[in-house]
């Protein structure tokens, strides 16, 4: 035995001495090779070494040095003979004679010593400055770490012990590669060891390239690609790797489908329009057909198997030049309230002047009515049937004014050749020739064109009791490709208008330049005439809309169908619809910077109509006021006018809701 029984004294094989603090488990695994050693040379069994070398750190270091294991070994060589021990009051004699009192004595040291002992026990004791649960040591009122006969101090308090933080004084999370450390990122790496320590993603760049090796496809080749492979070379710095790039040192192509050496995204300036067909890679007339093998040799999108006119796009300008009613149409007075509607195989291209207007004429008299229709011809039909019908409005049921010779008729038909009549026609329709009453007299022409060939509309408007004409280029190419595009609605799957609004919005042309260039030249002329506000030039603008014939969109049951318009339509077409006026107004001061939108909903005239789709435009105007809507989304505090693209009457309407009502309305911002 070489501690005494009060633990304070230590036999180390010649004389007892003060006892040090016990060395913690640790130190006497790091000492077992100590141990085995001069187990060996003394004779000494290991295992009573290691039973008393704890009680041996002499130096009072928390570890066990080679002298202080021998020490112990030396004590257990030579125990004492007897505890005497300082403080040993009854040591050395040993009385042989037994008495009560001697018996009360050791009875009353054995309670005192066994509470001591309880009460001193570094692991029973209830004392936390005595108590040492887990035999490190330290006591468990300073060791933070009491149950961890490895730990005990925490200096940066990031719940890591000292003995195993790598930064015992920076507070820290890493645990991958140093413990206790910063890691910004929190992905287990310190910040000092992480090359990406904002990104828990990465922390290794092998290469040093800049890519993660978690996502780099080239972990040992540095390169710079990102858009097929991350982090490979990329010679031409088009984002493509070497690899994967048909055109490794040219930025501006990378994929050739067909093989053809024409790239698929980029071939000088040329895209290859055909990526999977080796014998055709561009569309000059963009007809959908290879420039190698085009089919339609006058691209009016008519293939010349089916062309009609395979060499010119055929249409015509239909104009009603003079008009005269010989016959009293009311019975109250000698005026008739007239308008015209014209039909060309069934299916209607409008009515003038409007669709709820007329010319109020009087009875015998000849009247200059100059209206002019632009009429382009389905090339797979050699003859059309051109029906003019001249009307007189009343209040209930209108009148249809005897405009033919045969007595069948009261519409004027004509039966014209697209392919053999291509020069002008001059004709009278005369109601008064067959004797069956209502008649009238109109005289027209009709001239032939090849629609190719026509790139110049002139249009005439009215503001402010004031007469305005302008005429504009327009390119063919242009209005082919959108004309040659898909104009179906697509309803299926629809609940309600808002389903489709964004459709009917994608017919809108803001950034074109004929479309550009046609609304600075709007804004020149109306600043020209002295209309300088925002307000003034946006209500110019819609006066020059409202003015283009308005013509439904009929099929040939006369059923009103849609076919939404792109602006270049309405214009080359000299007429479109509401939501054709809409969408060219939009167009048109979104180029100058107003903000617009699409609206669609249902509306009636009056109390008795039924209810009818219709498409307007609303405009934000600032400082104005009148009727309208605030925005949807982030521009919901916006007020956005009524604008009604389809009139115009000769004063600012913007802000101006023409209908008796409207209903189940839907918004769209166009942008």
């Amino acid at each position: 035995m070489t501690l005494s029984p009060d633990g304070n004294w230590l036999w180390n094989g010649t004389e007892w001495i003060p006892a040090p603090p016990k060395a913690p488990p640790s130190a006497i695994n790091n000492a077992s090779e100590y141990i085995e050693t001069i187990s060996r040379e003394s004779g000494v069994d290991e295992n009573e070494i290691r039973s008393t070398v704890a009680s041996f750190d002499l130096n009072h270091d928390g570890l066990l040095q080679q002298d202080e294991v021998q020490q112990a070994a030396y004590s257990v060589q030579n125990p004492p003979k007897q505890f005497d021990y300082p403080g040993n009051m009854y040591a050395p004699v040993f009385k042989q004679k037994r008495s009560k009192l001697f018996v009360i004595l050791t009875i009353v040291v054995l309670l005192i010593s066994t509470s001591l002992f309880f009460i001193l026990s570094s692991t029973h004791s209830p004392i936390d400055s005595v108590r040492d649960s887990d035999s490190d040591g330290y006591s468990d009122d300073v060791d933070l770490f009491d149950t961890d006969p490895t730990e005990w101090f925490d200096n940066d308090g990031d719940g890591f012990g000292n003995n195993k933080d790598s930064c015992v004084d920076e507070f820290g999370t890493s645990t991958l590669d140093r413990i206790g450390c910063i890691d910004t990122d929190f992905d287990g790496y310190s910040d000092e060891n992480d090359s990406f320590p904002m990104d828990s993603g990465e922390w290794d760049d092998s290469d040093q390239d800049g890519w993660g090796d978690n996502q780099d496809d080239c972990l040992n080749s540095a390169g710079t690609s990102s858009l097929d492979l991350k982090g490979c070379p990329d010679d031409d710095g088009d984002g493509w790797s070497n690899s994967g790039d048909a055109f490794p040192q040219d930025s501006t192509q990378w994929f050739d489908t067909d093989g053809d050496g024409f790239g698929d995204n980029q071939n000088g300036n040329s895209p290859d329009l055909f990526p999977e067909n080796p014998n055709e890679w561009n569309d000059a007339d963009d007809d959908g057909f290879g420039d190698n093998t085009d089919p339609d040799d006058d691209n009016d999108g008519v293939l010349d198997v089916e062309d009609l006119n395979p060499n010119r796009d055929a249409a015509l300008f239909l104009n009603l030049s003079t008009f005269a009613v010989y016959e009293q149409m009311d019975y109250f007075d000698s005026y008739a309230e007239v308008y015209f509607c014209v039909y060309v195989n069934s299916i209607s291209e409008g009515c003038v002047p409007d669709q709820n207007s007329y010319w109020s004429l009087s009875t015998g008299t000849s009247y200059l009515i100059d209206s002019t229709y632009f009429i382009d011809l389905d090339e797979t039909i050699r003859t059309h049937y051109i029906q003019i019908q001249a009307w007189d409005s009343d209040a209930f049921d209108d009148d249809l004014i005897d405009i033919s010779s045969d007595p069948e008729w009261s519409s004027l038909i004509i039966e014209f050749d697209s392919v053999t009549e291509t020069e002008p026609i001059s004709m009278i329709g005369d109601g008064t020739l067959d004797s069956t009453g209502w008649d009238g007299e109109l005289s027209l022409e009709i001239h032939p064109i090849d629609n190719r060939g026509q790139s110049v509309a002139t249009f005439t408007w009215d503001f402010y009791s004031y007469d305005y004409e302008l005429t504009m280029a327009l390119d063919y190419d242009t209005y082919a490709y959108y004309r040659s595009l898909n104009h179906q609605i697509d309803w299926s799957g629809a609940y309600e208008l808002a389903d489709v609004i964004d459709q009917y919005a994608a017919f809108a042309d803001t950034e074109s330049t004929y479309i550009e260039n046609l609304a600075m030249e709007l804004e020149s002329l109306a600043i020209n005439s002295g209309y300088t506000s925002e307000l003034d030039i946006a209500d110019f603008i819609h006066a020059f809309v409202g003015d283009i014939q308005y013509q439904f969109d009929l099929d040939m049951n006369g059923d009103q169908t849609e076919y939404p318009k792109y602006p270049i339509e309405m214009l080359w077409d000299g007429s479109g619809d509401c939501e054709d006026a809409a969408l060219l107004y939009i167009s048109l001061v979104e180029a100058l910077g107003y903000d617009a939108a699409l609206m669609i909903g249902e509306v009636k005239q009056n109390s008795d109509e039924d209810w009818g789709g219709h498409a307007w435009a609303v405009i934000y105007i600032a400082d104005h006021s009148g009727d309208g809507w605030y925005g949807g989304g982030s521009k919901s505090s916006v007020p956005f006018y009524f604008v009604e693209a389809t009139g115009h009457g000769g004063s600012s309407e913007i802000g101006y809701d023409p209908w008796y009502d409207i209903q189940n309305y839907a918004w769209y911002d166009v942008e």
